[in-house]
């Protein structure tokens, strides 16, 4: 049996609780290894429940209610355009404190361990964002969390972590 050597790997972390397990995981084998983490968070803009269409959509509604009288369409919809630019602003702001915060996690993780590491914010679906920065870094080792349980007490692979696992270009560990 051979012994594999892990030089970089790749943890993806999105603040879960599956994701911080899977991030000691992965910091933990990174430090008896010696291997350089890569903490990477990715900030998806289009998600599902919250769209900048429902929140033009919200917006429409209360808005013409209080300034149909006193706005001509032209203007209505120049505010529309504003209020989403607005929208799609304060969302990624957050998103991106959040993914600060998220990779902050795993440097402290690392620094506890002794564990070199680079922390990362990049923006688009996450499962692409992750296979592409897997490719393009040369990891030896992705580490992912899963969504775990749902209410029914059944185990359920997410989306993102299933597309990972069909198309990783490197081993994987996967946490649940």
């Amino acid at each position: 049996m051979t012994n594999k050597e892990y030089n970089r790997i790749l943890i993806a972390t999105d603040g879960s609780e599956n994701a911080e397990k899977a991030a000691r995981s992965g910091v933990k084998i990174a430090a008896l290894s010696g291997a350089k983490v890569l903490a990477l968070y990715v900030v998806e803009m289009e998600t599902v429940g919250v769209t900048p269409e429902a929140v033009h959509r919200d917006y429409v509604a209360s808005m013409e209610l209080a300034v149909t009288e006193h706005m001509t369409k032209e203007q209505w919809h120049e505010f529309a355009r504003v209020a989403d630019d607005m929208w799609k602003t304060e969302r990624h702001k957050h998103l991106e404190e959040k993914g600060n915060a998220v990779t902050s996690y795993v440097e402290d993780l690392c620094k506890e361990l002794g564990a070199e590491v680079e922390t990362r914010v990049e923006e688009g679906h996450p499962a692409n964002v992750i296979l592409d920065i897997a490719e393009k870094e040369n990891v030896d080792l992705v580490v992912i969390g899963t969504l775990g349980k749902t209410a029914d007490g059944r185990f359920r692979l997410g989306s993102v972590a299933d597309k990972v696992i069909r198309n990783s270009p490197a081993e994987l560990l996967v946490v649940r």
